[in-house]
């Protein structure tokens, strides 16, 4: 569970539109965002994994980059700011 609730669809993109305004780095996976950004503890579910996607594809500035390596999440969906 992560501290915003993910089926509040508003609250999520704005806490991840917020989360990537700060981000120092180009390139993000849900995962990555779903622990450091979201406060997430444990393993998050599709469901969650899916709305976390969407409102990460949903940021002005930030476009689908395929799949990547993360040292601490393995292959990821990834995001790159554009």
């Amino acid at each position: 569970m992560a501290i915003i609730d993910v089926s509040d669809r508003k609250a999520l993109a704005e806490a991840v539109e917020k989360y990537l305004g700060a981000f120092p780095g180009d390139l993000i996976c849900a995962l990555q965002l779903w622990y450091e950004g979201l406060g997430g503890q444990g393993v998050p579910n599709t469901d969650e994994m899916a709305a976390v996607v969407d409102a990460i594809a949903n940021v002005p500035g930030w476009t689908d980059a395929g799949v990547a390596r993360y040292e601490k999440y393995g292959m990821q969906k990834s995001f790159k700011r554009a």
